[in-house]
């Protein structure tokens, strides 16, 4: 574990969003401090509730299949390994560093790292699986909205749902069929080793041939244990489906003007900030995240949308980071000098 560099993200991170929120804010500190002294203490304790239920429901997800290889693997274990990846995965640039640390703790509460890959890559193809059909149906259902809202936004979140959708498919058509693997490995990868985009043309078809593999292996277990796949499936909905109403929450808390018949409409456009998060390098995509979140929710009202956000940003992000970071440097079994 490299602390220096995650200390120099976690500051990146503090340095960013705190300028994004200020910018955001503006010349509204006075009324945004208003809002939120009268805001509904019951509508934040929702939004905790909620958001502490998303870790839960990520845990679970990872226990079912952490049984799998261990037995006596507890809910604790998963839950502390779970809120630990959030951490990691909200400190590092584009989430790469969850997976890395999720396996150490693996190998610590003595599940071994190849067992441990095949359970993070089972929970990434429930989770993938998922959020594809989830903001399909968004988009499927609210069009005509979401284009009128604003349709630079939208294009970008259309993007980021096709480049997740192409993904996923890519996935599963390259490791059911030879034949797409091998145009993948022997002609799409040879034009980027030519053009140089893709240095080390041996190394990568390998790394990439072991990963459909392995995915073709994790697709074979999830196929012969469909119990499983659909708990954590089921798993994945409902915390998509917390985590994208925690902008209606906010608002809620705040007394903004909202409806119920608002919250579906809430949900698609929350679903958006997420899809279009993939494409910022920026540990917790700082900035970008609070940029697109007062885009989309402008129609709350310029203190409205300002207080919301910082209300939404705390409870969906920083609030991860204060737990996981927690939870991870007290947990006697992951700070313990021996390896099961």
């Amino acid at each position: 574990m490299n602390s220096k560099k995650y200390l120099i993200n976690i500051v990146i991170i503090l340095l960013i969003g705190s300028l994004s929120i200020y910018l955001s804010i503006g010349n509204q500190w006075k009324q945004v401090i208003e809002a939120f002294q009268k805001a509904h203490i019951l509508w934040i304790i929702i939004m905790l509730f909620i958001m502490i239920v998303c870790y839960i429901l990520d845990a679970f997800s990872l226990w079912i299949f952490g049984k799998v290889y261990k037995n006596n693997y507890t809910f604790k274990q998963s839950f502390v390994n779970a809120i630990s990846g959030v951490f990691f995965n909200g400190i590092t640039p584009f989430a790469s560093g969850g997976q890395f640390a999720q396996v150490y703790i693996f190998n610590k509460q003595g599940i071994s790292p190849t067992h441990s890959s095949s359970i993070l890559l089972m929970c990434f193809i429930c989770y993938q699986s998922v959020l594809v059909l989830y903001t399909a149906i968004c988009v499927a259902l609210k069009y005509n909205y979401f284009v009128n809202e604003g349709t630079e936004i939208f294009s970008l979140a259309l993007l980021g749902f096709i480049i997740n959708f192409v993904v996923i498919l890519g996935l599963f058509a390259g490791a059911k069929s030879k034949k797409l693997q091998n145009f993948l490995t022997h002609t799409v990868l040879k034009v980027l080793s030519k053009i140089r985009l893709i240095k080390n043309y041996e190394s990568t078809c390998a790394k990439i041939e072991q990963y459909l593999s392995d995915f073709r292996d994790q697709l074979k277990f999830l196929q012969k244990n469909v119990p499983v796949l659909l708990k954590s499936c089921l798993c994945n909905f409902i915390r998509l489906t917390f985590l994208y109403s925690t902008p209606f929450l906010a608002a809620k808390a705040l007394n903004l003007q909202v409806s119920p018949s608002q919250f579906f409409d809430f949900i698609g456009l929350c679903s958006f900030i997420y899809l279009i998060n993939a494409f910022l390098p920026i540990p917790g995509s700082s900035g970008g995240s609070e940029g697109v979140y007062i885009l989309l929710f402008s129609f709350l009202g310029t203190v409205g949308v300002s207080s919301s956000m910082f209300l939404w940003r705390f409870m969906t992000y920083y609030l991860g980071l204060i737990l996981g970071g927690l939870v991870f440097s007290f947990d006697k079994e992951i700070n313990s000098n021996r390896t099961e």
